[in-house]
């Protein structure tokens, strides 16, 4: 559960692999309540720690279109923010560390943001421990495979990414 909670609290780390360790180690059942209680509060202590962070660094941005989003955010609150909350994180492949810090940088309170943050976690740590736990299951053959397309993937991203760059920049 601690790892868990450290994980939210950075927000840019992956939680799966905490999420398999425990499943692995702890079952399907405990492994889930492990998962998804350092991912609850973690993300409550990130909320508190990031909010602080913001609000020191907001008036020190000078951009005008960085000031705008911001101020922007500020306004969402109550209902809209609960469901939007809700909604970012039943979605798996929006990082959690976002969904908190623009949470933080709105006018939602910690309540608010606990709850939906909760509520919307569970859908998607039940989705990522069934995944977990059908890819431990599997054949080695296919954890092989799994393995093999996902470097492929993230090889594919580095080198769109590397062509991007160089599209961007212009000729000497």
């Amino acid at each position: 559960m601690l790892v868990s909670f450290i994980v939210s609290i950075f927000g840019f780390l992956p939680s799966a692999f905490v999420t398999a360790a425990n499943v692995l180690y702890f079952g399907y059942w405990e492994g889930f309540l492990l998962s998804f209680l350092g991912e609850a509060f973690g993300a409550l202590i990130a909320f508190y720690l990031y909010r602080f962070g913001v609000r020191r660094l907001t008036p020190k941005i000078d951009s005008v279109r960085v000031r705008k989003w911001t101020d922007r955010l500020a306004e969402t609150n109550g209902r809209d923010a609960f469901w939007l909350i809700v909604l970012l994180r039943v979605l798996p492949f929006i990082p959690s560390g976002l969904v908190t810090l623009l949470s933080a940088t709105s006018r939602v309170s910690p309540l608010i943001f606990f709850i939906a943050s909760t509520l919307g976690k569970i859908p998607a740590l039940f989705i990522e421990v069934a995944s977990v736990s059908w890819f431990i299951g599997s054949d080695a053959a296919i954890q092989w495979i799994v393995v093999g397309v996902v470097i492929v993937l993230y090889a594919a991203h580095h080198v769109y990414k590397q062509y991007r760059s160089k599209q961007k920049t212009p000729s000497s």
